[in-house]
């Protein structure tokens, strides 16, 4: 839609020359609004290239003869006062100016950055329209013709996506929104113009969501999440390999439906969805228990993980190193090593039993009643069952078996007769797993005497639940290279336990990738939603290697980790990630601290005000990996329609709404 012309013009900045009527014609010229430059003679031959410059408006500008023309309007009010008997604002403000000045006053000038220029260009003798960021000519202003790009020609403006050798799959994820007051454009059937992005934008790479809590942040998570199963799923079906989805959910938000969109990541489907929560039962198909069985053999790499994280807190003494880095898992064909790991965890149990851990009534997987089953000479046991007046073995094979209640005794037992010189109990204690857990169970160390030992495990009491068959952490991984959607529900737990889990789960994923990318093999692709993550990123945290969410953000991409993370706290957020982050979805910001560390990346600055004022769910500035612009967006509500349509790419029926929700 015409507008206007160019009244002035350099590489950076355009001052176009508009009226009031073209103005109302064309549903009105927001601020942010996107024009079109041509200097081509429509009705004619063009003398150069068909290029066209891409503008945005930034405010508006004085004309050449702007001041003349107050000057005019002031002495028509002025001339309007003094042959007017009445004085009143009515009389003198609304009189009539005759048609030519009033047709001059008329014309008004909008402020416009040059974002670029569009043009064809020749690839392989074909057609395709590119895009530059800057202008490599311009001519007289008097050959410019200023446009209004609506519809589909705003759409395909808005949703134009560089050429690159990523893969290209269009969806839609809103709409072109211009201001927060969007009357004219609504009257003018100018509120829809579809705003697609390339989906492949946001595999594999860093996403941030940023802006206050309830602008929308999670609404647009969960429309990335659910168009990344579909291409998921799509890749599934023509034989490639799927994308696993692993969502912390500290909110409940994505595992259950709320008020926001009605409906949640879960309904894409129990076939392709797992929930891992605190008090799940065992029974349920797609709901699975978020702990772990302390006291089961096949978890005990999960356990010694989470102690080994929270024994820090006494220092860095070299029980606590030695503790981390041993293991107590069974070798396989090794007699010896196994042999050790068994009394490694006999101690590791009875510390447990110390710090108050519910014994289980049955070993992991079986009926049996749960016991410790260990290699122990005949000599030893003797001893033992003279010291304690009682026997606790009973044979179990080549090995004996001792019943939960009976750990700690034969513990203290081996203890007291090493102390007092037993050369058997020497030997049966000689081993790092023994040594390095046995200070955690005493509470006391020859190194630096008393430490908080034990103490330090009440804290995880929590993590423990006997019904937990295996690790979370390998459950959840396995689902993850099946290209499930993996959500761990965190608003049931305390802040220290949530955090120890989610953690545990975290190091885990990153050691099975790394373990895959060293082997020489492509590590699986995976994507990490994450909240709050001013909490983990914070610039003090990136200086810590150690930390597991430092790492995550540092070794993602080669580990072929895509990571998506929330926060309304910008500032908050290391400069290192966010110089990594390849899309942008910016809403409300409160403050200006935020809004000028924003400002430090792409546009983002000219978008300062309308983020501070304009409190809109859903309402963004979008900048994607493919985009060479930044581009205001209404982002389309998360719905029924868009969970359907991934069932549809996994082959699954349709969900029907409820006559209620209808």
């Amino acid at each position: 839609m015409r507008i206007g012309a160019i009244h002035r013009l350099d590489y950076n900045e355009a001052i176009v020359l508009t009226h009031d009527k073209w103005k109302f014609d064309a549903g009105g010229i927001p601020q942010y609004a996107f024009l079109l430059a041509t200097a081509r003679d429509i009705d004619g031959d063009s003398r150069d290239d068909d290029e066209v410059l891409l503008l945005r408006v930034d405010g508006t500008a004085p004309l050449a003869m702007e001041s003349d023309l107050h000057a005019v309007r002031e002495e028509a009010l002025r001339a309007a006062l003094s042959s007017n008997g009445d004085a009143s604002p009515s009389v003198v403000l609304d009189v009539n100016l005759d048609p030519f000045t009033k047709n001059r006053v008329s014309f008004t000038g909008l402020r416009c950055r040059i974002l670029g220029t569009f043009y064809e260009d020749d690839v392989d003798g074909k057609k395709r329209l590119d895009f530059g960021a800057d202008v490599d000519n311009f001519y007289a202003t008097s050959t410019y013709r200023v446009l209004k790009p609506v519809g589909e020609g705003l759409s395909e403006i808005a949703s134009y996506l560089k050429p690159s050798d990523r893969e290209v799959e269009r969806v839609r994820i809103g709409s072109v929104r211009y201001s927060a007051t969007r009357r004219r454009a609504k009257a003018a059937k100018q509120d829809d113009s579809a705003v697609m992005i390339n989906i492949h934008d946001f595999i594999g790479t860093k996403t941030g969501l940023l802006g206050m809590t309830r602008m929308g942040k999670s609404n647009t998570a969960k429309i990335i999440i659910a168009r990344t199963f579909a291409v998921s799923e799509r890749r599934r079906a023509a034989g490639g390999t799927p994308i696993g989805q692993l969502i912390f959910d500290p909110q409940g938000e994505y595992a259950n439906p709320n008020t926001q969109d009605g409906t949640e990541i879960a309904a894409i489907g129990e076939r392709h969805v797992r929930i891992f929560k605190f008090g799940a039962g065992s029974t349920e198909s797609h709901v699975r228990p978020l702990g772990i069985n302390f006291f089961d053999p096949a978890q005990v790499e999960a356990v010694q993980g989470l102690i080994a994280d929270k024994l820090r807190s006494d220092g860095s003494a070299g029980y606590i190193n030695d503790f981390a880095v041993t293991r107590f898992t069974d070798i396989p064909n090794d007699y010896s090593e196994t042999t050790r790991a068994q009394r490694g965890r006999l101690i590791l149990y009875a510390s447990l039993d110390r710090a108050g851990f519910a014994l289980p009534s049955h070993n992991a997987g079986t009926s049996q009643a749960f016991s410790v089953k260990l290699a122990i000479k005949e000599e030893l046991r003797a001893a033992v069952t003279e010291k304690v007046g009682r026997n606790l073995f009973a044979p179990a094979g080549r090995i004996f078996a001792v019943k939960g209640q009976d750990i700690r005794p034969l513990v203290d037992a081996i203890i007291e007769l090493r102390n007092a010189g037993n050369v058997e109990a020497q030997k049966f204690c000689d081993d790092v797993r023994w040594t390095s857990t046995e200070p955690i169970y005493t509470g006391q160390t020859g190194q630096s005497g008393n430490v908080r030992g034990w103490r330090n495990l009440l804290d995880l009491k929590e993590f423990h639940n006997e019904a937990t068959d295996q690790d979370p952490s390998e459950e959840i991984y396995r689902h993850l290279t099946d290209g499930r959607i993996v959500i761990v529900d965190l608003h049931v737990g305390s802040p220290p336990i949530i955090k120890a889990l989610s953690e545990s789960i975290t190091r885990r994923l990153l050691a099975k990738q790394t373990l895959v990318f060293t082997s020489g093999e492509e590590p699986p692709s995976i994507q990490v939603m994450l909240e709050e993550a001013h909490n983990l990123f914070s610039s003090d945290k990136y200086k810590d290697d150690g930390d597991i969410w430092v790492k995550l953000a540092k070794e993602a991409a080669k580990l072929n980790i895509g990571m998506t993370y929330a926060t309304q706290e910008v500032s908050g957020v290391a400069h290192q990630v966010k110089a990594n982050t390849a899309n942008w979805v910016v809403a409300h910001l409160n403050n200006t601290k935020e809004v000028q560390e924003l400002s430090r990346f792409y546009d983002f600055a000219a978008f300062a005000s309308a983020i501070i004022t304009a409190e809109d769910r859903g309402y963004v500035r979008l900048k994607t990996l493919s985009s060479p612009f930044i581009v205001p967006v209404q982002i389309d509500r998360y719905d029924l329609d868009l969970v359907n349509e991934a069932r549809a790419a996994a082959g699954d029926p349709a969900l029907i709404p409820s006559p209620r929700k209808a």
